[in-house]
């Protein structure tokens, strides 16, 4: 029990060194857990055989990768998330919300025993973080947002027959999050800030099946159970000087949603690979976002009313010798956020990815990895209102109102390295 704590511990601080995770990503999900898939569009996830991370999309995928093999790598996203628009009746400047984060993987595959093959990983399934100027003219909606996971995946799998692979793990995950906005305090005096902030503990399940038809052609569906989040933790408001307001405990459960992956690749020849994925995710449990407060203090509530998602890839690999592979990839990745939910906090839309990238192996127990995508998101139109404040600071009922449009667009640029030993 000791020793496995002290795993968990270890593989926990070196995901938090890395990630730091942000919006423009399919709600707040996450899909750079793949150097290799970043620079196919993640077309062919779970069954594509040109990394191990294929255990996280399906870990019976990992029967493409013989031996013993270490993986680490990171994917760098540079986010833009701009408003252009007013709020009433306390007005303020336009900004970004964008960030610049690190997005991890790690992942290692046990020498193969007999039919079973095991591995781990660690990744970062879901996360965000948009962060505004404290006067903006959204600052009542939202200053910080940010939520961090770090999932450690022990999985194994099953090879039936040269025909069938199946798989299973456990998904054993942390989420850290911290939610800001000014506090509006009365009229003609400076506004304080309100902090919420908290973390857990929680798990879930994932499994997977590979089926190889023909030595060409293989596909398989990989399935993420949901995960129930009980974020715990305070809310703090502070006045200009710094001053403690209002101290109290806080708690917000917030459901992860279950993903399903739907991958193949076909090899029409030695030099080609072509590779397609969908991948749906129920965003639909997403209905809400509650925060419970202690010492009398009312529930904070965000109607969010998500719906369910679909993300459609298509990629292809071009082998050009044996040490080189080149890749490139276009995806379609569709919003959750209905137009008449979006928050400042989490201003999604649909976007499109295009993808380039390449491997590199300089001997037969390392490759190098390198991916890039462009983001390009749609116009997303906001109308978000909020009760800042009632008497004794106002007179009556004071609401702040944002509306306008935010334009989003993000460059992320991955490098992994592979070691088989």
């Amino acid at each position: 029990m000791r020793n496995t704590k002290t795993l968990l511990n270890g593989m926990l601080a070196a995901g938090l060194v890395l990630a730091s995770t942000q919006a423009l990503t399919a709600g707040f999900q996450i899909s750079e857990s793949s150097v290799s898939g970043l620079g196919r569009a993640f077309a062919g996830a779970g069954v594509a055989g040109d990394d191990v991370s294929d255990m996280f999309y399906n870990p019976a995928g990992m029967f493409l990768v013989e031996g013993r093999q270490f993986q680490a790598g990171v994917s760098i996203v540079d986010s833009n998330s701009e408003f252009t628009g007013s709020a009433v009746p306390f007005g303020g400047p336009n900004d970004d919300g964008g960030t610049t984060g690190v997005v991890p993987n790690l992942y290692y595959t046990f020498p193969t025993s007999g039919n079973l093959k095991y591995g781990i990983s660690l990744t970062a399934p879901f996360g965000l973080k948009t962060e505004y100027d404290n006067n903006w003219a959204g600052r009542y909606q939202g200053l910080t947002s940010e939520l961090t996971t770090i999932d450690i995946n022990p999985a194994l799998a099953y090879k039936v027959n040269d025909q069938v692979s199946l798989g299973a793990g456990i998904s054993i995950q942390f989420a850290d999050a911290e939610l800001s906005q000014a506090r509006f305090l009365g009229l003609g005096v400076p506004d304080g800030k309100s902090t919420v902030e908290g973390d857990n503990w929680a798990a879930g399940f994932n499994l997977g099946a590979m089926f190889t038809p023909t030595s060409s052609t293989r596909f398989g569906i990989g399935f993420r159970s949901k995960i129930e989040q009980e974020v715990e933790g305070s809310l703090n408001v502070v006045a200009p000087t710094g001053s403690t307001l209002v101290n109290a405990g806080a708690l917000a459960k917030v459901t992860l949603p279950e993903t399903v992956y739907l991958s193949a690749v076909h090899s029409p020849n030695g030099q080609w690979d072509l590779l397609a994925s969908a991948r749906w995710t129920n965003w639909s449990r997403f209905e809400e976002l509650r925060i419970e407060f202690d010492n009398g203090l009312p529930d904070s509530v965000t109607e969010e009313n998500w719906t369910d998602s679909w993300t459609f890839s298509l990629g292809a690999n071009y082998h050009l010798s044996n040490q080189w592979t080149m890749r490139f990839g276009y995806a379609y990745d569709e919003s959750p956020v209905p137009d008449e939910f979006r928050t400042v906090r989490i201003p999604d839309s649909n976007r499109n990815w295009f993808t380039l990238g390449a491997s590199y192996s300089p001997s037969a127990s390392m490759t190098i990895d390198f991916g890039y995508a462009y983001l390009t998101g749609d116009d997303a139109p906001i109308f978000e209102s909020t009760v800042i404040a009632a008497p004794p600071t106002a007179p009556g009922v004071v609401s702040s109102t944002l509306s306008g449009t935010y334009e989003g667009q993000a460059n992320i640029f991955g490098i992994q390295a592979q070691w088989r030993f």
